[in-house]
């Protein structure tokens, strides 16, 4: 329960933080066009800006948190065989088998630390970091 209300606070705090969007230049994009989970760990700018937007004090143990989340969520994944990316990419490039393309730019507020699970059939599942077990049902693994 913990684990959730932690999580809900924090994309509350991204969502009303009230930044815009960075542009991106290509240079920070990761092109994903197997089936996996992409792990989005931020770092440099991005992580600057999260600890901005919740505070010096909180910083560290909601870092902490999200960091051993995420670990805790990759080792879910894995068991099930989820080829795994871990990347601290802001800009990502999902190409779907058929050749459509959809991107996402994680310079966004609202994302903080994210997980895609990406079968290529569809859009990706953003996965709630507090209930992998349902994100990967809802993703259709097989």
């Amino acid at each position: 329960m913990k684990r959730l209300s932690l999580f809900i606070f924090t994309a509350l705090v991204l969502a009303s933080c009230g930044q815009a969007p960075a542009g991106g230049n290509g240079a920070d994009e990761l092109v994903i066009k197997d089936t996996c989970a992409v792990i989005f760990v931020p770092s440099g700018d991005k992580l600057q800006s999260l600890k901005s937007a919740f505070g010096e004090k909180s910083f560290p143990g909601i870092l902490q948190f999200n960091n051993a989340t995420a670990t805790a969520d990759s080792l879910f994944l894995a068991s099930k065989g989820v080829k795994i990316i871990r990347t601290s990419a802001t800009q990502l490039h999902f190409i779907r088998k058929n050749g459509e393309s959809l991107y996402i730019n994680l310079n966004h507020p609202k994302y903080a630390w994210e997980i895609f699970l990406f079968t290529g059939l569809g859009d990706p599942i953003k996965a709630d970091l507090g209930d992998i077990e349902a994100a990967y049902e809802e993703a259709g693994f097989k």
